[in-house]
Parts: C-alpha cells; sequence; structure tokens
C-alpha cells in the first residue's frame, strides 16, 4: 500500500501559494450554429445601412468576442475606433479583447498592450467602472495588491452595488492569505448580486481549506446557478474524495460526463476515487476499475502523465512490475522532471 502515497492528482484552485506567471485556459472550438448565424446577419443588415456608426462595429466585435473569434472582433472594434477613436468606452473594449486573446493564446505581450488602453481609459474616464476591474484583475495577475486593491476601492466609491469590485478584493485577500477577510468580501459579493457563481465557488475553496463541511454548500449553489458547469461539480468532487467519500466524489464527477464526455481529467478522477477504495478495502474489482479509468484518461489524452504514471501504480499492486515500469518510464519520457515515476522507478529497482 506504500505506493499510494505516489498517487497523482490534478487540482485547480485558488491559494496564495498558486503561481501566477502563467495563464491557463482549455481552448474551445468555435460553434457557430444557426441562430448565431442569424444574428450575425442582423447585425450584418445594421451596419450595411449604417455604416459611419461605431456602435454597430462594437455590436459585431462584442458578438465574435463571445464566440472567441478575437481576430473578428479586434478587425471591428478597430473600425469602431477609426470612426470615433476619443470614446474611453470603445478603448475598454479593446483591452477586454486583447486580454481574452491573451489568455487563449498565452502569450503575455498582448496583457501588455491591454494595459495601455486600460491606462488610458482609466486616466481619461474618472468614473469608468470597467476598464478599473479589468485592470486590477490585471495587477493581481501580476501580484501587485496595493494598486488593484486601490482601483477596487475605486470602484466601489463610484458605485457601492458593484458585487465585481468586492469579489476582486476577495481575491486580492485570498492571495495574500487572510481568509476572514476573504471571505466577507466573497460574502458582500454575494449579498450584492446572489447569483454570483465565481464567488461561491472560491467560497467553497475557502471553506475547504479551512475543513468547514459548508464548502458543500457553496458548491451546490453554484451548481445551482450555472448547471453546466465542470467547476463546481469538479471542486465538489475532489472535497469528497480527500475527505474519503468515494462514492458521493464519483457521482459528482460522472455529472461532469455529461457536459463534456471527452474531458480527460474527470476520468483521471474517477480512477482515483476507486484507487482510494482499494486502499481502503483492499478490493481487487476497484483496483481494475481505477485501472479502466486512468486508461480512458490517457486514450483521451495520450500525454496525461498523472494518468499514465498511475495506471503503473496499478500494475504494480497487481504485482506486474515489467508493466509497472514501462508506464513509469514513458511517464519520465513525456516529462523528465516528474518526480513520483522516477521515485516509483527506483524503489523497484
Amino acid at each position: 500500500m506504500k505506493k499510494l502515497l505516489f498517487i497523482s492528482f490534478f487540482i485547480i484552485g485558488c491559494n496564495s501559494s498558486n503561481k501566477n506567471d502563467s495563464i491557463v485556459v482549455e481552448k474551445k472550438a468555435i460553434v457557430v450554429n444557426s441562430k448565431s448565424k442569424n444574428v450575425l446577419y442582423e447585425i450584418d443588415k445594421e451596419i450595411i445601412s449604417n455604416p459611419k456608426s461605431p456602435n454597430v462595429y462594437l455590436k459585431r466585435a462584442l458578438y465574435y468576442q463571445n464566440k472567441r473569434d478575437f481576430t473578428s472582433a479586434l478587425e471591428d472594434i478597430n473600425r469602431a475606433l477609426s470612426i470615433t477613436p476619443d470614446i474611453s468606452f470603445l478603448k475598454y473594449h479593446k483591452a477586454a479583447i486583447l486580454y481574452e486573446l491573451a489568455v487563449f493564446n498565452q502569450d503575455v505581450s498582448l496583457i501588455d498592450e491591454s494595459k495601455i488602453y486600460l491606462d488610458n481609459c482609466i486616466k481619461e474616464d474618472s468614473e469608468i467602472i470597467p476598464a478599473r476591474l479589468l485592470r486590477a484583475k490585471i495587477f493581481l495577475f501580476e501580484k501587485k495588491t496595493e494598486q488593484a486593491m486601490k482601483l477596487a476601492n475605486q470602484v466601489l466609491k463610484i458605485d457601492k452595488r458593484i458585487a465585481e469590485a468586492y469579489f476582486i478584493k476577495g481575491m486580492i485577500y485570498h492571495f495574500l492569505g487572510n481568509s476572514d477577510l476573504a471571505s466577507s468580501s466573497y460574502q458582500t459579493a454575494i449579498e450584492v448580486d446572489p447569483n454570483y457563481f465565481d464567488a461561491y465557488i472560491h467560497m467553497g475553496m475557502i471553506s475547504e481549506n479551512l475543513g468547514n463541511d459548508i464548502a458543500i454548500d457553496y458548491y451546490n449553489s453554484a451548481i445551482e446557478i450555472n448547471s453546466s458547469s465542470i467547476e463546481a461539480y469538479r471542486n465538489k468532487g475532489l472535497y469528497y474524495h480527500f475527505n474519503e467519500n468515494y462514492l458521493e466524489a464519483r457521482k459528482a464527477f460522472k455529472f461532469i460526463i455529461r457536459i463534456d464526455s471527452n474531458f480527460e481529467e474527470t476520468y483521471f478522477n474517477i480512477g482515483n476515487t476507486f484507487l482510494g477504495e482499494f486502499n481502503v478495502l483492499n478490493n481487487n474489482s476497484t483496483l481494475d476499475s481505477a485501472l479502466f479509468y486512468y486508461q480512458k484518461a490517457n486514450s483521451i489524452n495520450s500525454f496525461y502523465v498523472q494518468a499514465i504514471h498511475n495506471i503503473g501504480i496499478c500494475y504494480e499492486i497487481k504485482k506486474d512490475l515489467k508493466r509497472a515500469k514501462s508506464f513509469y518510464k514513458k511517464a519520465i519520457e513525456i516529462d523528465n522532471n516528474y518526480i513520483p515515476s522516477f521515485k516509483a522507478l527506483n524503489s523497484l529497482d
């Protein structure tokens, strides 16, 4: 059973120890259905009838931004700015598109460009709220918490009913490790906007870190707001898993399969629940189930190092040391800094 200590878990959370020097996002293909085509057709008709209006190009830019077609979105926001170059709100929208494109393409240089437009907006317009909120988020990304807090407070001086400003303050306190103030800010965001999904998720994470079962209530509230949220079900499942409630964990993870049947992490996490059960029950059927789900995760993503490593664990428990070694070596071939597989191999030599 000693090898179970090397089981690898993939967790996404938010705390003061997270690395904030990288941008991570799941890239999704742009899907345009017939309804979307009709919306675009109507916007195009507006542009043809009023080609000198910046508003119609902004409208189409926002449409493309929502569809993650950032190239087309930038083209249209630039058209709007060419007509009215001094409108702060248009500059904000260009900054927002650049920011989302930066996240989508993992390109920090685009964030630098976004910052230029945001700083101009804030300088030109003493009451523009969206630009201050986005700039505060970027300051937090850069670990510049004082500047981020200053902007969040500026927004609240303009309008005390901006839930996102309280949420950003919560993230700042969360990053700084002050759970009490973070919770207070997230709770205020929820009071201002009872449907603030992200605030429930973050309240759940704080409660989880404190070992408080109310975390499940927050995750369930988030699910009620957005029943197709992978994040809420994943956090709920991981909470149950780490509290050794493997059955409830699997239930949560299996909801994710309904949302996205190709999300490989879900199969990996289900495999972990079965391996956790094996550690308790020593039942070979649970070990076979764990192996099945790890292999499923690996079939979706052939470079899934954690799944490959855990396949090795299953074979090692089965006393098939030759196969176990082959999977540990495969994991190391993909990531030559993957310590769990190095340790596992060394223990077998």
